[in-house]
């Protein structure tokens, strides 16, 4: 009789003492709403751009209000944009992963500065860049996202103002010497294809602070070339593929298996092209509003640090899904951020590019934010 009284006390205590907490008393550990929390794995996502069943118990993260900023050399038609991006992470005793997906790009966008004949013009040329051209054209351009990290919390005001401390004018690059960020540039078509970021750096510098990390080899290239006719040259594309309309980038597998043929020359009065095996390319085929545009790149995997970080990614029902996988630690400690501390804050912002060149929404638009990943 006497344990059963004891026990009764002990849970009415223990009942009184959950009542006297307040609403506020969280047992175990409180995150603020700007933390992206990794958990770990024993078993790695699948890398396919799909959502697998373990990103289900991973903590989502909701970055609202990406929008583009009204900066002057943004083409007006651009600013103002907004997007949704959603984040998880999960991680195993070698490797990070990253769940992206953000909504608001009505499009899948995989015309890059396509080749077309200009009538106006008589020439072959390639679509703009950043905004619309003297002939009415408008840019045409892939989607592209953006991840930087603050490398050893180097970029002065960055864990609380993100991206924009470091945009000066059309360049991006760091305030002061010995400021460094690690960013990773997704671009649907100049690495997509090759499932792999660009993996590149951003430093000091009064101009274009952002660089590209070491390779040695691979990457994409211009699919560009000048033809010279007498004292005349032409700019026109360097490989195409026979037959094939609907594309907007050209394997380096492409052209080492003779798919891709090199263009030799030019007729200087119908403007006509022709290809290596006699194959010829009509103008008139390739209007500004044919399907028939040639792809501005040609592309191969990267070989070594620039191609660090795996990329897999999906776009379906108005959703953009993109998957990221680099290792903990890539010993680039120069150039990469570094995943050696499970203790540690890294602060990170994010990009979104739809269908443009410069024109990025970042979280906030022109007050910014910045995320810190935290190891679980």
């Amino acid at each position: 009789m006497r344990k059963l009284i004891i026990y009764i006390t002990m849970i009415i205590l223990m009942a009184l003492w959950f009542i006297g907490c307040s609403e506020d008393e969280v047992i175990g550990p409180v995150y603020d709403d700007n933390v992206l929390l990794s958990t770990k794995v024993t078993t790695s996502p699948v890398m396919d751009g799909s959502v697998d069943a373990l990103w289900a118990d991973a903590m989502t993260l909701t970055i609202s209000d990406v929008t583009v900023p009204n900066y002057s050399f943004f083409w007006s038609d651009y600013i103002g944009d907004t997007y949704t991006v959603t984040a998880k992470s999960v991680y195993t005793d070698s490797d990070v992963y990253f769940l992206f997906e953000w909504t608001g790009d009505a499009e899948e966008s995989l015309e890059r500065e396509s080749w077309y004949f200009n009538d106006s013009a008589n020439k072959w040329m390639q679509k703009p860049k950043k905004e619309p051209d003297e002939y009415g054209v408008n840019p045409a351009y892939e989607d592209k996202f953006a991840v930087l990290w603050n490398m050893n919390n180097s970029i002065a005001n960055y864990n609380t103002q993100g991206c924009g401390v470091i945009c000066h004018g059309e360049y991006m690059a760091t305030n002061a010497e010995g400021e460094y960020g690690d960013m990773w540039h997704w671009k649907r078509v100049r690495t997509a294809p090759m499932h792999m970021v660009d993996d590149k750096w951003l430093t000091y510098s009064t101009g274009n602070g952002r660089k590209s990390d070491p390779k040695d080899g691979g990457g994409y290239s211009n699919n560009k070339q000048t033809i010279a006719v007498g004292s005349a040259e032409f700019t026109v594309p360097k490989y195409w593929i026979p037959g094939r309309t609907d594309y907007h980038w050209i394997l380096d597998t492409e052209i080492a298996d003779g798919t891709a043929k090199l263009i030799v020359s030019i007729d200087t009065t119908t403007m006509e092209l022709t290809d290596e095996a006699g194959n010829t390319i009509s103008p008139g085929d390739y209007s500004v509003s044919s399907d028939k545009l040639m792809p501005s790149v040609t592309v191969e995997p990267f070989v070594g640090d620039r191609g660090d970080v795996a990329a897999y990614q999906n776009y379906s029902g108005g959703k953009w899904t993109l998957e990221l996988k680099r290792s903990l630690v890539t010993g680039n400690t120069g150039n990469d951020v570094q995943f050696d501390d499970m203790d540690k804050e890294y602060y990170f912002s994010i990009a979104v590019f739809d269908a443009a060149a410069i024109a990025h929404a970042i979280p906030g638009g022109m007050v910014g934010n910045t995320y810190k990943l935290q190891f679980e």
